[in-house]
């Protein structure tokens, strides 16, 4: 590991491993939840949540691994970690933990008065992995931001 105060520490190294664990969760309850629903629905379309899942998280991970990369340019490394970082907060904190999550499958239904949906029988395990995008956002949300103070703390000492 480099001696740069902008390179990562162990410590937020294990952190970046458990901002990639759980976007990889929230990932697996987006395909879980949205090949249910375009199979118990017909509803095919809600199979390009499942390929944006796929690309989102591979876009971390090569993120991520640009960014860890012993040799190469410091510059790049920090880009590469901005991107890790901000595929995490837009794609799975966002996106999947706040809109498809907090928003589609828990205040939209309050605010319309339940879960019934015009032509769609309600189904409790489609409802339950909705809403269980919320978990993994959560966590992932917490850790984004101790990243940010670890990161911080190693550039100021």
């Amino acid at each position: 590991m480099t001696t740069d105060p902008k390179s990562p520490t162990v410590s937020t190294s294990r952190t970046n491993l458990q901002v990639l664990a759980w976007c990889s969760a929230n990932a697996l309850i987006t395909t879980v939840h949205h090949v249910y629903g375009a199979v118990i629905y017909g509803t095919p379309g809600r199979y390009h949540a499942v390929l944006a899942a796929a690309l989102l998280l591979a876009l971390d991970v090569a993120a991520y691994a640009w960014a860890r990369r012993p040799a190469g340019d410091d510059a790049v490394a920090r880009v590469a970690w901005w991107i890790h970082w901000s595929v995490s907060l837009v794609g799975f904190v966002l996106s999947f933990g706040l809109f498809e999550g907090l928003y589609t499958h828990v205040l939209s239904p309050l605010l319309q008065g339940g879960y019934v949906t015009p032509g769609q029988p309600f189904d409790l395990l489609f409802q339950a992995t909705g809403v269980l995008h919320v978990l993994p956002a959560a966590v992932t949300a917490l850790l984004l931001v101790r990243l940010l103070r670890e990161r911080g703390q190693a550039v100021t000492s």
